[in-house]
C-alpha cells in the first residue's frame, strides 16, 4: 500500500470513529434530557399536595447548562432548571453539562450549610435511580437513595423551629 492509499484508508477510519462517537454523544444527549424531565415532573408529583395547599411553590425554567470546556454560547445542552421556594428560602436543582458516558448531575443549592459542603443528585450512566450525595470537605460523600420522603426530611430543615 503507497503512502496515499495509507493516508486515505486512515480518513476513512478516522471518520468512522468520529461518526460513532457523535451517534453516542447524540443518544447519551437524549438520555441526559429525558432524565432530567423525569426527575423535575417527579419533584412536582411529590411535592403536589403541599404545592396545592399554598404552602411552598414549584416552578421550572429554562436553562442553559456550560461549563468550563462547554461554554454557555455554544452548549447544547438546554433543559431545565427547577426552584423549590419554601419559607422564603429557594432550593435549586441544577443540571449540569452531562459528563463521561452520560453521568448526569443536579448541583442542589440552598439546602447546606456546611462551608465548603455541597449536595447535588448524581445519575450514573447504568442506573436509573437517583443517588443524593453530600459532600462535605475531604471526606467521602454522604449518598442516600432520593425518594420522596428524603426530599421532604431534607426541605423539613428550611423551616424554622419555634423556640419556647
Amino acid at each position: 500500500m503507497d503512502d496515499v492509499q495509507q493516508l486515505g484508508e486512515m480518513l476513512r477510519r478516522y471518520a468512522e470513529s468520529e461518526t460513532h462517537k457523535k451517534q453516542q454523544f447524540d443518544v447519551q444527549s437524549a438520555r441526559w434530557a429525558h432524565k432530567l424531565g423525569e426527575l423535575f415532573e417527579q419533584v412536582e408529583q411529590w411535592l403536589e399536595p403541599v404545592k396545592s395547599a399554598g404552602l411552598l411553590e414549584v416552578h421550572r425554567e429554562v436553562y442553559v447548562a456550560s461549563g468550563p470546556s462547554v461554554p454557555v454560547e455554544t452548549s447544547t445542552f438546554k433543559t431545565e432548571k427547577l426552584t423549590v421556594l419554601i419559607t422564603g428560602k429557594s432550593v435549586e436543582f441544577v443540571p449540569e453539562v452531562m459528563g463521561t458516558d452520560g453521568y448526569i448531575r443536579v448541583a442542589v443549592m440552598g439546602l447546606t450549610a456546611a462551608r465548603h459542603g455541597s449536595v447535588s443528585l448524581v445519575l450514573p450512566a447504568d442506573k436509573n435511580d437517583w443517588l443524593w450525595k453530600k459532600t462535605n470537605g475531604l471526606k467521602d460523600p454522604d449518598t442516600f437513595t432520593f425518594d420522596a420522603n428524603f426530599l421532604a426530611a431534607q426541605l423539613q430543615s428550611l423551616i424554622p423551629r419555634e423556640r419556647g
